[in-house]
């Protein structure tokens, strides 16, 4: 009765203010005023503190619970927790350790500590698709405003009944892996959903069913003619000039060859000699970049061609001229024509690796993970034991790879370690450089690289050893999980 009493008078008053509601104590309360007329208020007050304090609040008429997703993923164990708090919670990581952490996981299926996800919430919102579906469950819950809700499971979970609930990367890759098995049933799963994607997730689709290209595509990319969006229809046209064979369907190749100059070369033995001519826009800064944007829409197959050559024979024609062999560089890394790749970097190119790295990113998001590691070793073979001096030229090295570098490049530079010392004694190389070396060691130079990390100042190495330390975790418990 007294808790009912300060409800409906007491705290209404002190919450207007008395002087506009003066309070007046009745009933059981008005001996508080009769007792102590000056203390009177006060003690009101706090017995209807103490009511508020002991009063439990309605219960709602339902709950909104999101019932946990099963995770079978091994947890990281538990001694190394505070190294993986260490280097993602204290601070903002570099880009590169942040990666070569969230491939790691992604690639061996192991996952943090859920009681951890808190303390590393950028982490995992950035790269929840590789920490495990608890991991992306957690992530969705935390955004202000989540997207339509997808589905939380692994990678290797997703089939032809799920992929559609999966993030967009991993739904283009697996479109990818079945066109290579099955260009028929990949395109009749995209087909029935593609209206209903945004954007930029079918211009993802269509770039994943350029693998496996073939005439059966032809009335699907018909279809697209009208598409809402300027870069599906674009693309669809591009795909639908090389299953035709028409270049004059394809603005991108007719762009390509309106700046390519044709001459001859040699007195007895005549020979095709191309060059390349930039707009006079395009200023020397600018140059790598016009190239990528204007050549990786056209496959060497296409551009050899309407020259009239053939691939080997244009790649020839173009040894005197170092902008077109980087635009046929660009080329066959898009059409994974490794063998046109080796030609170019053995001849012409040997510094192909620093040269695209200074292009900007490359789209390798339909290569599978060998092709990838077969890429990077034909780029950085001419190197030896003197790779790029330049740091982004690693890092861009690391993010098209996802994963380790080949087990030639990191072992040739700790076996001649003089590359390395230089640029440390030159102050070129910092702490996160040793940690952008340690995120792209393969398994089998990491005791060679503890061995020389071991002899430099403790201040450079306080992140690339525990990065070490973690990722060799996550590869034995992975592997002792499959």
């Amino acid at each position: 009765m007294i808790a009912k009493t300060l409800r409906s008078q007491v705290i209404p008053a002190f919450l207007a203010g008395t002087s506009r509601q003066p309070l007046r104590l009745q009933g059981e309360l008005a001996a508080l005023a009769a007792d102590d007329p000056a203390g009177a208020a006060l003690k009101a007050l706090s017995l209807a503190g103490q009511a508020l304090r002991f009063e439990r609040p309605p219960a709602p008429p339902s709950f909104a619970v999101e019932e946990p997703v099963p995770d079978h993923r091994p947890i990281l164990p538990n001694h190394l927790r505070r190294a993986l708090l260490r280097l993602l919670g204290n601070k903002r990581p570099s880009d590169d350790l942040a990666l070569a952490l969230a491939w790691a996981f992604g690639r061996f299926k192991v996952r943090p500590h859920p009681f951890d996800l808190p303390r590393i919430d950028a982490f995992v919102r950035a790269h929840a698709e590789h920490l495990g579906p608890a991991a992306q469950q957690w992530a969705a819950q935390q955004t202000d405003s989540p997207a339509e809700p997808r589905g939380y499971f692994d990678g290797d979970d997703l089939d032809e009944t799920n992929w559609t609930k999966s993030t967009p990367a991993r739904r283009a890759r697996f479109i990818a892996d079945l066109r290579r098995k099955d260009a028929a049933a990949a395109r009749a799963l995209v087909e029935p959903v593609f209206a209903q994607e945004s954007a930029d997730d079918r211009v993802r689709l269509l770039t994943a069913l350029e693998t496996g290209l073939s005439p059966a595509d032809q009335p699907f990319f018909e279809s697209l003619a009208k598409d809402r969006a300027p870069r599906v229809r674009s693309l669809a046209q591009r795909l639908l000039a090389r299953i035709t064979g028409h270049s004059g369907d394809h603005p991108a190749l007719a762009a390509c060859l309106e700046r390519i100059r044709r001459s001859t070369t040699g007195l007895l033995r005549k020979r095709t000699a191309l060059a390349l001519e930039l707009p006079a826009t395009v200023k020397e800064h600018e140059a790598k970049g016009w190239i990528r944007s204007t050549f990786s829409e056209v496959s060497c197959e296409e551009l050899a061609r309407a020259l009239q050559l053939t691939e080997t024979e244009m790649i020839d024609a173009a040894e005197k001229d170092a902008n077109l062999s980087l635009a046929f560089a660009i080329m066959a890394t898009q059409d994974r024509r490794f063998d046109l790749l080796e030609q170019l970097t053995a001849a012409q190119l040997a510094d192909a690796w620093e040269q695209l790295s200074l292009c900007g990113p490359l789209d390798l998001e339909v290569m599978t993970a060998g092709e990838r590691q077969r890429w990077a070793a034909i780029l950085i073979r001419p190197c030896g034991a003197k790779p790029p001096a330049q740091q982004f030229a690693w890092s861009w090295l690391h993010r098209a790879l996802e994963g380790p570098a080949p087990d030639l490049l990191v072992e040739s530079v700790l076996r001649s370690p003089g590359w390395l010392y230089k640029l440390l004694e030159e102050g070129k190389a910092g702490a996160e450089w040793l940690e952008l070396l340690a995120a792209i060691c393969p398994p089998s130079p990491r005791p060679r690289l503890r061995s020389l990390l071991g002899m430099l100042d403790p201040s450079l190495t306080l992140t690339a050893l525990p990065l070490l330390d973690i990722v060799e975790t996550i590869e034995k418990v992975g592997h002792h999980e499959q």
